[in-house]
C-alpha cells in the first residue's frame, strides 16, 4: 500500500509502486494536472472535483456544494496564478461536511496535481492543501514575456543573480535585489 491510495474510493484497484504512482493516478483520471496559471479549460476543475465524490459515494449535496463554491470563488477578478488556488481552497471548504477533502501532490514545480482524497487526519497531514510547504517558488516575469521560475527550499535565501531565460536581460542588479517584480508563494 502506497500513500497514494488515499486516493483511491472504495472499490478502485491499481497496482502502484512509488517510483511512477502520480503517473499512473494522471493517467486513470484520479489526479488532475491543473497549471499555476489557469484552468487548461474553464471549470476544469470543479467538472473533475465533481466526478470525483461520486466514486467515494458522497451524494449529490456535495455536488451541488462544489458547484456553488466553484462560482462564489470565480466570482471576483484574480490576477494571473490565483485563480488555482483559491478556487481549490474553496472548494475544499465545501466538502469540509463530508469524507472527502482535496489533496495535492506536491512535485516540485509550478503544477497543481491533485485529487480528492478520503478526509482522514493522516491524508490530510500528508496531501492536504493548508500543510507548510517545503519549497517557495519564486517568478519574475521579463518585459520580454518571458517568465523565470526558481522552486527553491523555504529555508533557503531568495534568488539574487540570474538572465532572463528567454533574452538573457539581466534580472538583477548588482547587489541582488529584483530589477522587475518578483512573487513568492509556496511550492
Amino acid at each position: 500500500m502506497t500513500k497514494h491510495d488515499d486516493f483511491l474510493a472504495p472499490g478502485e484497484r491499481f497496482t502502484l509502486d512509488a517510483d511512477d504512482a502520480t503517473a499512473a493516478l494522471l493517467s486513470a483520471g484520479v489526479l488532475e494536472a491543473v497549471d499555476w496559471s489557469g484552468e487548461d479549460e474553464p471549470g476544469q476543475i470543479e467538472q473533475f472535483v465533481t466526478r470525483r465524490p461520486q466514486a467515494f459515494d458522497v451524494g449529490s449535496r456535495a455536488v451541488e456544494n462544489v458547484h456553488s463554491a466553484s462560482a462564489a470563488a470565480l466570482d471576483t477578478d484574480l490576477d494571473r496564478g490565483e485563480h488555482v488556488p483559491r478556487l481549490l481552497r474553496a472548494i475544499d471548504a465545501a466538502l469540509e461536511p463530508t469524507t472527502v477533502a482535496i489533496g495535492e501532490v506536491r512535485r516540485g514545480d509550478d503544477t497543481y496535481v491533485i485529487g480528492v482524497m478520503r478526509r482522514t487526519d493522516s491524508s490530510l497531514a500528508t496531501w492536504g492543501l493548508g500543510r507548510p510547504a517545503s519549497d517557495s517558488m519564486y517568478v519574475i516575469d521579463c518585459p520580454c514575456g518571458g517568465m523565470n521560475m526558481w522552486v527553491l527550499p523555504t529555508d533557503s535565501l531568495k534568488p539574487d543573480e540570474g538572465e532572463c531565460e528567454s533574452c538573457g536581460r539581466a534580472l538583477f542588479d548588482s547587489s541582488g535585489a529584483s530589477i522587475y517584480p518578483m512573487t513568492s508563494e509556496p511550492a
